[in-house]
């Protein structure tokens, strides 16, 4: 009778013990769920911002391109009507030599300005230090000019200076179009005619320092580099600063055109 009963106690026992694992095993299931459920869920959230800081940085790197674009097309722009005013005044010199005594009124002065403005808070300190100091220089070097226009540089000469300016600061204007292109992979400027007027003026400065350098005026800027070459080599021979910044140039659009066929 004792062991009867002793042995129906164990199997009752064992049954809660069963059981009782059993609801232990389910708790187990269901934590393990809900935190499976959470890590899930946090590499998910994780994982989205990651996505969504790519796509942010990604629109505001397309935004940025599309700024530095706008420089690079209204420089050569600037370019553009450096030429035109070049132009301009080889037909009012001459015309003002036929007689015409209004012949220059049509020459009227500009300034290398940005419309619209960019943003320049969102640029590179470095880079915006470089394009406005490039604006204040093309404004400095026309003071420099008036000025000796009214210690009385006559008419000829003062406009051969203003060739000088209009080809020495549209070529830096090239230069770093074309540098901003390269970075942004915006292609070519049309811009190799451009360069080669510029350059033309520049070496008709340079043949005119050779005969005239202590008797006729040049832009302070290239007279330093006449004067520089010239005290190197002897001779004011081809500007290694000009030489440098068109072979930069010519170097950057060869390689822009070789990516743009590859």
């Amino acid at each position: 009778m004792f062991a009867s009963n002793s042995v129906h106690i164990l199997a009752y026992d064992n049954d809660n013990i069963n059981t009782k694992m059993v609801v232990e095993t389910a708790s187990v299931n269901v934590y393990t769920l809900i935190l499976s459920s959470a890590v899930v869920s946090a590499l998910i959230n994780v994982a989205w911002n990651a996505f969504a800081r790519f796509l942010d940085r990604r629109a505001a790197a397309k935004k940025m391109n599309h700024v530095y674009l706008s420089i690079a097309l209204q420089l050569e722009d600037f370019a553009c009507r450096c030429n035109a005013q070049i132009y301009d005044i080889n037909e009012a010199v001459s015309e003002y030599h036929e007689g015409q005594s209004t012949a220059f009124q049509k020459i009227s002065p500009f300034k290398l300005e940005f419309t619209p403005e960019p943003e320049w808070t969102s640029l590179p300190v470095k880079f915006v230090a470089e394009i406005k100091s490039l604006s204040t220089r093309f404004e400095q070097c026309n003071s420099w000019i008036i000025g000796q226009f009214n210690n009385g540089t006559d008419a000829d000469d003062t406009y051969a200076l203003e060739e000088e300016r209009l080809a020495y600061y549209a070529l830096r204007a090239c230069v770093v179009a074309t540098s901003i292109r390269a970075r942004i992979g915006a292609g070519t400027g049309d811009i190799f005619h451009l360069i080669n007027n510029f350059e033309h003026v520049i070496e008709r400065s340079r043949s005119s320092f050779l005969k005239y350098a202590d008797s006729q005026p040049f832009i302070p800027e290239l007279r330093a580099q006449f004067d520089s070459a010239a005290s190197q080599n002897g001779e004011a021979c081809r500007l290694p600063a000009l030489s440098r910044v068109l072979s930069s140039v010519r170097a950057a659009i060869r390689s822009l055109v070789r990516n743009n066929k590859s």
